[in-house]
């Protein structure tokens, strides 16, 4: 065996295993390793060490087999070198290092040649890398779990050390590692800061009990991963026991991420200064914590976040994919510490799918607790926006667009601060009570009541206050569903369609656009259009709900009941149904259903001398007549054949009625 050269040439005699003597070597002492924290001594070692070869700074460990190397104390210093060598054509090695005293604090480069399969440094007492250099090109472990190896058959099994000594925790900072297979580390704590980790199998942060160790408080939330601006090229796989996995300040992870957390709460880039996370990858995490958040990320990939033992939170995210949040927890909602509920705040921008459901609350939105009041955003979905709440609110305090809209909630509201506007392409809205807006009343700034409903969990059977409206900038509202005694409230900035309704009391406005009520599931018991309804059109036929709007002819409320037929006393058109639309200024005043798309009667059998007659369609007035022009209240048209002097202006419609049509008079 050769000999250590200078600097590493303290050698200790110990115990003989399988005729390797026992080997110390110390390696040049640097003062930022503090007191006695310079050197290494190998105790025994069991298996395949062939030998250990020295030189300045540097030690190679060379072996033909496996092996269990038992340190007193690992450390290498700064500008030192350890390195593992499968020797003699060896391959596929497992070499176990397990150290017995003190930290491990690697400042140097700890390398492991090809034919080692496999890595593993043991140290109960916790590992530190700072600054260092390590690189494998199989498999590597750093743990604090107590390990030790028997050999049996000549194979050499690991198992657990009987070592009862309290496990400390790993550290990486500022270190470059290199691993050409998995990188595992198993703690009870992790704290990587910096640096770069290339892992061509993927990174596996393990923690076990790390919470009686670091905290006497079970429920405060200490770090069991922590990572703080890391560099990560290949797939992430975190599994947590105890305490919380946090990322902070950025980073970039090129690959997919998955964190399983026992009881802990889970943080990605939780704080930062403007710094940016990226994720080249998909990001999936399922805890069991206070907390699930992701903030300013770029998530390129999907984003799939449960929590269990409280809220889930993301804000100002970007996701190239589908994004699925979801809180499954149970509390008594008399409680008041309960909090399963989703934010989705700040700018945000899923370009697939957003599907949301939560036990409890979902608020898509902010709040600025230092200034107590809602904060500004906007959310913009490309695919289906999807929001579903089991036992709370759904609230809506930012602007949100989606190809489409669907806000659920079971037990409580679908509520908006009133300012909000909602932009797709269709709406749904569900609530087993009030579906509308919020506004200044009682003392109360929309602000505090929005965060009272939500903090006291308080259903609103219909109104608060004076009620809003949930704005909409147009499109198809497929549904409005209410129970008996709620009101929906949704005011459109475009043309709406309402194809959809099983509610109560539905009040519709839409600024001076088209509002278009059609369809065989529109079921209320009143509907109510708001302001001037110069644009409104109702063509089903069979209604049963009350209608309720202002005729534009002289602004008066018109109220017709279910199933009666809306008219302004002029004629019934196809199968006996008004038809028409109420159009300021075009001097069409009807608002009628449009009867089914039904074939006419056959041929009559006997010719009638006014078989010829048009059924009358529309109503236009001539174009020399002015609005202000006195009319006959029975009908009037400009469809009187001025040709025919037989025309007498008599029609016959399909369902075999008769009407008369009189021209307005002519003007001199």
């Amino acid at each position: 065996m050769k000999n250590f050269k200078r600097k590493l040439s303290a050698v200790v005699l110990s115990a003989m295993f399988v005729s390797i003597p026992a080997i110390a070597f110390e390696g040049p002492h640097d003062t930022g390793l503090g007191q006695g924290l310079g050197g290494a001594v190998i105790n025994n070692a069991t298996g395949g060490l062939v030998d250990v070869t020295t030189g300045m700074g540097s030690a190679d460990l060379n072996f033909n087999g496996n092996t269990h190397v038992n340190w007193d104390t690992l450390n290498v210093g700064r500008g030192e070198s350890l390195n593992f060598n499968a020797v003699e054509n060896a391959n596929n090695l497992t070499i176990l290092n397990t150290v017995n005293q003190g930290m491990t604090n690697v400042y140097g480069a700890i390398n492991a040649n090809d034919g080692i399969a496999k890595l593993i440094i043991s140290n109960p007492n916790g590992v530190l890398f700072d600054g260092a250099q390590f690189t494998t090109a199989g498999d590597a472990m750093i743990t604090t779990q107590p390990l030790t190896a028997e050999f049996v058959n000549g194979q050499m099994n690991i198992k657990d050390a009987a070592v009862t000594i309290p496990q400390g925790m790993i550290q990486i900072k500022d270190t470059n590692i290199n691993v050409g297979g998995e990188f595992n580390i198993l703690a009870p704590a992790i704290d990587i800061v910096k640096g770069h980790i290339l892992a061509n199998n993927g990174v596996k942060l393990v923690t076990q009990n790390g919470q009686d160790y670091i905290a006497a408080n079970p429920n405060a939330m200490y770090p069991g991963v922590r990572m703080e601006a890391v560099n990560i090229d290949g797939d992430v796989y975190i599994q947590n026991k105890d305490g919380s996995v946090r990322t902070l300040n950025g980073g970039t992870i090129n690959g997919n991420v998955d964190v399983a957390s026992d009881n802990g709460s889970v943080a990605f880039n939780y704080r930062n200064n403007g710094e940016k996370l990226t994720v080249n990858g998909n990001l999936n995490s399922n805890a069991n914590g206070q907390m699930t958040f992701v903030r300013n990320a770029d998530i390129k990939g999907n984003l799939a976040l449960s929590n269990s033992g409280g809220f889930v939170d993301i804000g100002d995210v970007h996701v190239t994919g589908n994004a699925d949040l979801k809180t499954t927890g149970v509390d008594d909602i008399n409680d008041k510490n309960f909090n399963h509920f989703v934010h989705v705040i700040g700018n945000t921008q899923v370009d697939g799918n957003l599907n949301v459901d939560s036990s409890q609350n979902i608020h898509i939105g902010g709040y600025d607790y230092d200034a107590k009041k809602l904060a500004d955003g906007k959310l913009t979905v490309g695919g289906d926006l999807t929001a579903h709440s089991h036992n709370g609110h759904v609230m809506t305090t930012i602007d949100t667009s989606a190809d489409k809209i669907s806000l659920k909630s079971d037990t409580h509201n679908v509520l908006t601060d009133g300012k909000a506007t909602l932009t797709a392409n269709q709406y749904d809205f569900s609530a087993n009570g009030y579906i509308g807006g919020l506004q200044t009343t009682d003392g109360m700034t929309v602000d505090e009541k929005v965060m009272y409903f939500m903090e006291k969990y308080e259903r609103i059977p219909e109104t608060v206050g004076t009620p809003a409206y949930i704005n909409i900038a147009g499109g198809e509202v497929t549904g409005i569903n209410t129970p008996t005694g709620a009101s929906a409230y949704i005011a459109s900035n475009g043309d709406m369609t309402v194809t959809g309704v099983n509610a109560d009391d539905v009040h519709l406005t839409s600024y001076g656009h088209n509002i278009n009520i059609t369809g065989e599931d529109v079921h209320a018991n009143n509907i109510t259009v708001g302001g001037e309804t110069d644009k409104l059109k109702v063509d089903y036929p069979s209604r049963d709900y009350n209608l309720t709007y202002t005729n534009i002819r002289d602004n008066a409320q018109v109220n017709i009941k279910g199933n009666e037929e809306i008219t302004y006393n002029l004629t019934n058109g196809e199968n006996g149904y008004n038809r028409g639309e109420q159009i300021k200024g075009e001097n069409t005043y009807l608002v009628g259903p449009e009867g089914p798309n039904e074939p006419g009667p056959g041929p009559n059998p006997n010719p009638d001398p006014n078989e010829s007659a048009k059924v009358l369609r529309s109503y236009e007035r001539q174009p020399n007549v002015t609005a202000a022009q006195p009319y006959t209240p029975i009908a009037y048209a400009a469809d009187l054949d001025d040709d025919n002097q037989n025309d007498k202006g008599i029609r016959k419609n399909v369902d075999g009625s008769v009407t008369v049509v009189r021209a307005f008079p002519m003007i001199d």
